[in-house]
């Protein structure tokens, strides 16, 4: 049986999203919501629909952007992730989909398709077909992210996972009365302190203060702001995404520089463990580790990665996928 593919238009949205909540591998980046916050940036929105007889079997989140004078297909640039979001897919309906997009692709003068894959942590059950299948076509890895997450399943409640002086400010932290956290969604406490680290490495921050409360209207389930106080001052923030029901993502990790003595970066890391774990999440992602302003944006971040490893992380790849038609 064939598989047809569509645009995705307003009318699709409930459908869109019912089925991301209930695929193997959707994320809170694929929601209609999630895709359309930005409130300062527009994107032409390209998102595709591939249905089976009469069903949706798949979705391609994607916008239509231009670069050099070629077409592109390309991975939404407002999430983190693109790519195909299935439910429970054959080799043959997986072949069927890149044969699809291609077709496609080419029949809207598409020069080029790119997107990031959803990483293997977020499937409810592993299946890897259709990125053998985009091998098989000739989609190259054009972009490799390297990433780190926390296998919260493997690790209690103790602090046995983490590497000695890891314990030692941890130990610390949890006798000293001074320092307290509180999980409260008050993006105007943390927002100048994201602004103060990232002006530190003179990059802006992913989202405005705007679109972060504006996330957290669309989404007040999915968004846990951790801040971190020394007595009445606050010293640091974590925000943690719920992404879907097998993993979180630790988006920003803040600190107040006058405080590092204290440690902050640390203790927001490790409660955010534990609040993984009460959230009973498979998984907890650390995100990128990524030289910000180096000439390859590719490049490594050793101290960071060694920052996280401490912390029990192993490392994780966040792979694009792209393939030239012209």
């Amino acid at each position: 049986m064939k598989i047809t593919v569509r645009k995705f238009t307003a009318k699709d949205t409930k459908d869109w999203d019912d089925f991301v909540q209930h695929s193997n591998n959707g994320t809170l980046f694929h929601l209609r919501s999630f895709l359309s916050y930005h409130i300062d940036r527009k994107f032409i929105d390209h998102s595709l629909i591939f249905e089976k007889k009469g069903k949706i079997i798949a979705l391609f989140s994607a916008a239509e952007i231009k670069s050099n004078g070629i077409k592109i297909l390309y991975s939404h640039p407002g999430a983190s992730y693109g790519g195909f979001v299935f439910e429970n897919l054959s080799y043959d309906d997986a072949n069927m989909l890149v044969n699809t997009i291609e077709e496609y692709s080419n029949h809207n003068k598409f020069g080029k398709i790119f997107f990031v894959e959803t990483p293997a942590i977020y499937h409810n059950q592993l299946n890897e077909t259709l990125e053998y299948l985009l091998h098989w076509q000739n989609y190259k890895i054009e972009e490799y992210y390297i990433s780190s997450m926390i296998d919260v399943l493997h690790y209690s409640n103790s602090i046995d996972y983490l590497h000695s002086r890891k314990k030692r400010y941890v130990k610390k932290y949890l006798e000293d009365t001074a320092l307290t956290i509180k999980w409260e969604n008050n993006f105007d406490q943390f927002y100048p302190i994201l602004l103060k680290n990232k002006k530190k490495h003179n990059v802006l921050p992913t989202h405005s203060l705007e679109e972060l409360k504006r996330l957290n209207d669309l989404h007040p389930q999915s968004l846990h702001l951790l801040l971190l106080f020394n007595k009445d001052i606050i010293i640091g923030g974590t925000l943690n995404f719920i992404v879907n029901a097998n993993c979180g993502m630790i988006f920003y990790n803040m600190i107040n520089y006058d405080y590092i003595n204290l440690q902050p970066a640390t203790i927001q890391i490790f409660e955010s463990i534990n609040w993984a774990k009460e959230q009973n999440l498979n998984y907890l992602d650390l995100g990128v580790s990524q030289q910000p302003k180096a000439e390859n944006p590719l490049t490594p971040h050793p101290s960071l990665i060694k920052f996280k490893e401490q912390m029990g992380a192993k490392i994780i790849i966040r792979k694009a996928f792209q393939k030239i038609f012209i």
